[in-house]
C-alpha cells in the first residue's frame, strides 16, 4: 500500500508535520511507502511575493526547497525522488485538487493525507477548501488532520460510522484491513430509523422487515471480523438526537484513536454543506479516515 502526503510547507508546525508522517507510515505499513506532493499553484500568496526568487524558480525549485527544510525540521528523511511538486498555472481549488488527485493515481497511492484549516462560513467559501474539495472528488480514500487534530501515540481502538447502506460492506472491510495493519479494535457505529427500539405499531411488518435487516448487518458484522481475528462492538443507536453528536458521544466513550467514515460525493452534497462527514471533518479532534470505492 502507498500513500502520497499532500503536503502543505507554509502553515504547518513540526508536530503535525511529525504526526501525519507516522500514521500515513502506520497506514501503509512503512515509512518506505510515503510519498510527497504539493501542487504550486498561483493562487498560493507565498509563493506569488517570493518576489527574491526567480522567476523559473518560484514555483517548482523554491517550493521543493521548503518542503525539505520542513521534512528536516520535523526529522523526517525522505529521498528526492519521493517528493514530487507540480508547478500548476491556475488559480482554481478545484483544478489543483483535481491535479493532485490525478498526481495521485500517477503514482499508484492508495491513501492520500491532507491538512484541512477548518475554515467555516463566509471565510471559507472565499478562500475554498482543498480538503472537503478533496472528499467530493477523490475516488482515493483520504487521511485528514484538522487543526485540533491529536494523534495518540499508538492505535488501540477504531470507531467506523457506517450507515448499513450496501456500498458500507466495501467499506467495513476496508476498515477491518486498517485495524489488523494497527491490531486495534474496532468500534462500528450506526445511527437506526427509531422504529429499531420502538414503534407505536409494533405488528407493522415493514417495522419487522426493517429490524430484521439491521440486526442482519449487524450479524454480518460481527461475523467479518470474527473471521479476521478484530475485536468489534457494534452500537446501534435510535436516539432522537443528530447523528454526529452520537458519534462523538461513543468517540469520547470508546477512547477512538482514529473515525474512519464513508464520503457521500456529489454537487448537491457538497453545496448544502449537511453531510456527517463534513462535520465530522470539521470538528474531530482524532484522525479521520475517509474511505473511498
Amino acid at each position: 500500500m502507498k500513500a502520497l502526503w499532500a503536503f502543505e510547507p507554509f502553515h504547518q508546525d513540526e508536530t503535525r508535520i511529525k504526526s501525519m508522517y507516522k500514521m500515513l507510515s502506520q497506514l501503509t505499513g512503512s515509512p518506505s511507502n510515503v510519498e510527497v506532493g504539493f501542487i504550486a499553484t498561483r493562487s498560493e500568496s507565498s509563493l506569488n511575493l517570493a518576489f527574491d526568487i526567480p522567476e523559473k524558480e518560484q514555483f517548482s525549485i523554491y517550493p521543493r526547497k521548503l518542503i525539505k527544510q520542513e521534512l528536516k525540521k520535523a526529522r523526517i528523511k525522505s529521498e528526492d525522488k519521493k517528493i514530487h511538486v507540480v508547478d500548476y498555472e491556475t488559480m482554481s481549488n478545484t483544478k489543483a485538487v483535481d491535479r493532485l488527485l490525478r498526481l495521485a493515481s500517477d503514482r499508484g497511492a492508495d491513501l492520500i493525507g491532507v491538512f484541512t484549516h477548518a475554515r467555516k462560513g463566509y471565510l471559507r467559501f472565499a478562500i475554498g477548501s482543498f480538503a472537503e474539495t478533496a472528499i467530493h472528488r477523490s475516488k482515493t480514500s483520504l487521511l485528514i488532520f484538522n487543526p485540533q487534530t491529536q494523534v495518540a501515540p499508538k492505535i488501540k481502538n477504531m470507531l467506523f460510522a457506517s450507515d448499513f447502506s450496501p456500498t458500507s460492506k466495501k467499506h467495513l472491510k476496508m476498515a477491518v484491513a486498517f485495524c489488523k495493519k494497527l491490531k486495534s479494535n474496532l468500534t462500528v457505529f450506526h445511527h437506526a430509523e427509531v422504529i429499531y427500539k420502538w414503534s407505536l405499531d409494533e405488528s407493522n411488518p415493514k417495522t419487522q422487515a426493517y429490524r430484521r435487516k439491521v440486526n442482519q448487518m449487524k450479524s454480518w458484522i460481527e461475523q467479518e471480523c470474527q473471521r479476521a481475528g478484530i475485536s468489534v462492538e457494534v452500537i446501534v443507536a435510535s436516539d432522537f438526537k443528530a447523528t454526529v453528536d452520537l458519534i462523538f458521544t461513543n468517540m469520547k466513550k470508546k477512547k477512538i484513536d482514529l473515525v474512519a467514515v464513508s464520503a457521500k460525493a456529489g454537487p448537491m452534497v457538497a453545496l448544502m454543506g449537511g453531510s456527517i462527514t463534513r462535520q465530522i471533518v470539521r470538528s474531530s479532534k482524532v484522525p479521520i479516515l475517509v474511505l473511498k470505492p
